[in-house]
């Protein structure tokens, strides 16, 4: 009688589809990983794509010359803009809300209430010394 060898194929065949499952598990979790990191990406690109629509928008209003930590809302994008006096100027602060990404102009006075954003006084951080001076209340 002759041996039958179709263990030896049939062994192949398991050691491959445990091989498979392993490699689509750990491709499985790769992509996850990597999803979180997407999502946390465009979350940081939509606050700062409001942040500077904010601050665009607020130097398009009117501001008094005697308001000082006065912020002015947009309901529909809720956009705030915030205008400080400091002893360097006023700066203006673009955001989307408490806790969100913002960004700040120095801006300048025009006779008509609206303002002048200096050349290059945008900035992507708080350029004041004590960080709590662009907080808004």
């Amino acid at each position: 009688m002759h041996s039958q060898q179709g263990s030896g194929v049939l062994i192949m065949v398991i050691i491959l589809l445990v091989m498979g499952t392993a490699l689509l598990h750990a491709t499985r979790r790769q992509l996850s990983d990597n999803l979180s990191l997407v999502m946390d990406e465009k979350e940081a690109i939509q606050q700062y794509t409001r942040a500077a629509s904010a601050l665009s928008w607020g130097e398009r209003l009117q501001w008094r010359e005697t308001e000082n930590g006065y912020c002015q809302q947009q309901p529909l994008y809720h956009w705030r803009s915030c205008l400080k006096n400091q002893a360097s100027g006023l700066l203006l602060r673009g955001d989307s809300g408490d806790g969100t990404f913002a960004l700040y102009r120095w801006v300048t006075h025009l006779s008509n209430g609206h303002l002048r954003a200096l050349p290059h006084g945008w900035l992507d951080y708080c350029p004041l010394a004590d960080r709590k001076l662009c907080d808004v209340e």
